[in-house]
């Protein structure tokens, strides 16, 4: 956001830079500059008024007249010998084509006059002393710090009134992402960026039916499936005490695992969708890290199978929903123990407003480019998993949709070990 700022400003202060350099190339470079007309019609004036003059009074009573009009118009006069004046001074004089022959402005626009017949040239410069002088440099100075004030006082109005209603914009597109679908940007004349808010909404609403109608689905399909499962163990059931082969109660028994497995799926499909509804609401409570885990590590089936280090600091709490962070903890737990060879190793430590639940194993691990793709749901490593190994597809979601739901995060690195090693974080203080 902040860049966005800065070259929104940059892009004033070019543009007024570039207006004041065309300003000037227009009207002073490219035109005649009447200000300059005006001072020569003016010293062509001076010019002529001390000719008149010369012809009635002396050398110096001339000078001392011409010294009087100097200091009367905050001038300082220097009489210069003609063979000291500068350069581009003599060429002008000299020239006989020149307009205007006995008045010359210099590139510091110093006036140079000079009489007929007169061996001297009259020079006049600004008095910089003056009060008057000095009272107009500073109007000037004050005109252009006016000037670069109000640009500045604009510049900043301007990216204020754009940010506030970026920023509105931006909390409603992080709320939306989060899982608020039913954020909306506001469409009022005083928060609305052109049609962007309008674009942002017929999207949100686009998106919210395709999640509602996909979340109602899988509820309602994962809900039916029930009864014919139920049927078909039923309906094997019998058939397994009927029949004598011990090859037919072996498929019998391989079509009831199947159907045990269908509803643990199914019973998943039904989870994952009640805890995605919009109108779920996290009930948090603060209680101690160390029982909580342990219970959970404790009664963990297959946990003989290998060994389960537990580390955690003294005195940490959890801010969460229980039940919640129980089903995610527990999904954890059971993926490492399926996967790993000889031992995992789970740690809960703090890390300032957060606290993080590690959970590393010593099994074949994770690439580094599926380690994104594992929370989707469904979704299976080739070729490491099986049937003896291989869950329902939705236990690493389920851990991802209660984790954000908790305003966390959850990440697979690779462990020490060798094997997978996934972070779970989540903050310990309410906002």
């Amino acid at each position: 956001m902040w860049r966005i700022y800065i070259e929104s400003f940059i892009g004033l202060f070019v543009l007024f830079i570039v207006s004041l350099f065309a300003f000037d190339l227009f009207v002073y470079q490219l035109n005649t500059d009447y200000d300059y007309v005006l001072e020569d019609m003016q010293a062509a004036a001076v010019q002529d008024l001390m000719a008149t003059l010369s012809e009635h009074q002396d050398d110096e009573a001339l000078r001392q007249l011409v010294a009087d009009y100097a200091q009367s118009t905050a001038n300082n006069l220097n009489l210069v010998p003609m063979n000291d004046a500068p350069e581009e001074v003599k060429r002008y004089f000299s020239a006989s084509d020149m307009p205007h022959s006995y008045s010359f402005h210099d590139e510091d626009r110093g006036l140079w006059l000079t009489l007929p017949d007169s061996t001297n040239y009259y020079h006049f410069e600004p008095n910089t002393d003056d009060v008057v002088r000095q009272n107009i440099e500073f109007s000037d100075s004050l005109f252009f710090v006016f000037i670069g004030g109000g640009f500045v006082i604009y510049s900043s109005w301007l990216i204020w009134f754009l940010s506030r209603r970026v920023r509105v914009l931006q909390r409603v597109t992080a709320d939306f992402a989060k899982g608020d679908l039913n954020a909306r940007a506001p469409t009022n004349s005083g928060s609305k960026v052109g049609q962007l808010n309008e674009s942002f909404n017929d999207m949100a609403d686009k998106i919210s039916q395709l999640i509602t109608s996909n979340r109602s689905l899988t509820q309602a399909v994962a809900h039916d499936l029930r009864t014919p499962i139920f049927r078909i163990q039923w309906q094997a059931e019998i058939i397994k005490e009927e029949v004598t082969s011990p090859d037919l109660k072996d498929k019998v028994a391989s079509i009831i695992e199947d159907t045990e497995e269908m509803e643990q799926l199914v019973n998943e499909l039904l989870y994952f969708a009640k805890i995605g509804r919009q109108d779920r609401s996290l009930t948090k409570e603060v209680f101690p890290a160390e029982p909580f885990i342990q219970h959970l590590v404790e009664r963990l089936p297959n946990s003989q199978n290998c060994e389960i280090e537990v580390i955690i600091e003294p005195n940490i709490s959890l801010l969460a929903d229980k039940p919640l962070l129980k089903r995610a903890i527990e999904n954890i737990l059971t993926n490492a123990v399926r996967y790993a060879e000889s031992t995992v190793t789970v740690i809960c430590q703090q890390n300032g407003n957060t606290t993080q639940i590690i959970v590393e194993d010593d099994g074949p691990g994770i690439p580094n480019e599926y380690r994104e793709s594992v929370f989707e749901p469904f979704f299976s490593v080739d070729p490491s998993r099986n049937k003896a190994n291989m869950g329902h597809g939705l236990g690493l979601a389920i851990v991802k949709l209660i984790v954000e739901k908790h305003d966390g995060h959850a990440v697979f690195e690779e462990s020490a070990k060798g094997g997978a090693k996934l972070i779970v974080t989540i903050p310990n203080q309410r906002p």
